[in-house]
């Protein structure tokens, strides 16, 4: 192979790579994983699980991989799917897009999708039967949001969450934990609903629209908590509502996480409007997931894990951030182009 083939087999590589990184949104991926991972060492040190739930009989290196696998695999298949979806679309208002740039084809993002979807079943059905009903409504809520949903601002901010409490739920449904499900999910609908409002999309947000999207958080807020109170039967309100963080200054931590991250969010997308600011909020509130998983791990003691999910969340955000800086030179750099 000459050096001209090489260069041009190279450039085709890394344009493929590039592609599908965008198409599977790995970027935004670890934060989802975090947020999993969380609930699977909370089940696994939870007093009041019962014995032999598969969470806790299963080796921690199992639960956590078949964590991941629900994490990755349901947010991959959504992507994917939302890209071979919206593909006529976005050859007329996104042409740089993976499939109508060429960087991919419609039939390799619908195989990406689907082998997403398998992978996200087997690590639901790990966690047994209940598990895997998850896990079907799961991807019942993605097929929705992908198809038509998020061209309804009020029910796709809504399912976004919803996608988020199930996906952490799988693991362990009948956790007594629903406070941090709680927030995972409302930090989901409040990102999409201001990544919305900066990427200028239509239709625009109506006070009805709001409206009902606050009726579809509340609802889901009283879903959540209320059944990991009842799993907590016999406690007062409030302690069952918050658990292990009645003691509010327990709550500290995340709290403190929550807000700082929020802020930077906020502060990187300064002066922004449109795709490109939705895109960056849409990052950070990725490294936030991970970062506000390891608080809730130290506010519990658990800091050896708490460290090492924060470690990987800022390693892989790095390694990310650099590769989207590379990236276009890797694809072409300046001594082989025309």
């Amino acid at each position: 192979m000459g050096a001209g083939a090489y260069h041009r087999a190279v450039q085709r590589a890394v344009r493929r790579l590039l592609a599908a990184i965008e198409i599977s949104r790995v970027s935004v991926a670890f934060g989802s994983v975090a947020n999993v991972w969380l609930m699977v060492l909370i089940a696994r040190a939870n007093e009041k699980a019962p014995l032999g739930a598969p969470v806790q009989a299963m080796p921690l290196w199992q639960a956590l991989a078949a964590g991941a696998l629900v994490a990755m695999g349901f947010l991959v298949f959504g992507a994917a799917l939302n890209d071979f979806l919206d593909a006529k679309h976005d050859r007329a208002f996104a042409p740089e897009r993976p499939l109508p740039s060429g960087g991919l084809s419609s039939r390799r993002a619908m195989q990406i999708a689907l082998a997403a979807l398998l992978a996200g079943m087997l690590g639901a059905i790990a966690f047994g039967t209940g598990a895997a009903v998850a896990g079907v409504a799961l991807a019942t809520v993605v097929f929705i949001y992908d198809a038509f949903a998020k061209h309804v601002p009020a029910l796709g901010i809504v399912l976004a969450g919803l996608a988020t409490a199930l996906s952490m739920a799988i693991p362990f449904l009948e956790t007594p934990h629903g406070l941090p499900i709680w927030l995972a999910m409302s930090q989901t609908m409040g990102i999409g609903l201001l990544a919305y409002v900066l990427a200028d999309k239509r239709p625009k947000l109506t006070r009805r629209a709001v409206a009902l999207g606050t009726l579809g958080w509340l609802f889901w807020s009283a879903v959540v908590l209320g059944a990991g109170a009842r799993q907590r039967g016999g406690e007062d309100l409030v302690a069952a509502l918050l658990g292990p963080w009645s003691d509010l200054r327990t709550l500290a931590l995340p709290m403190a996480a929550m807000v700082g991250c929020g802020l930077l969010s906020l502060w990187k997308v300064r002066g922004l409007r449109g795709p490109r600011a939705a895109g960056k909020l849409l990052r950070y509130g990725s490294l936030w997931k991970g970062l506000v998983a390891a608080a809730w791990l130290a506010s519990l003691g658990m800091h050896a894990y708490a460290a090492w999910i924060a470690g990987i969340s800022l390693g892989l955000f790095s390694l990310l951030a650099l590769l989207r800086e590379a990236g276009p030179q890797l694809a072409e750099p300046a001594g082989w182009r025309s």
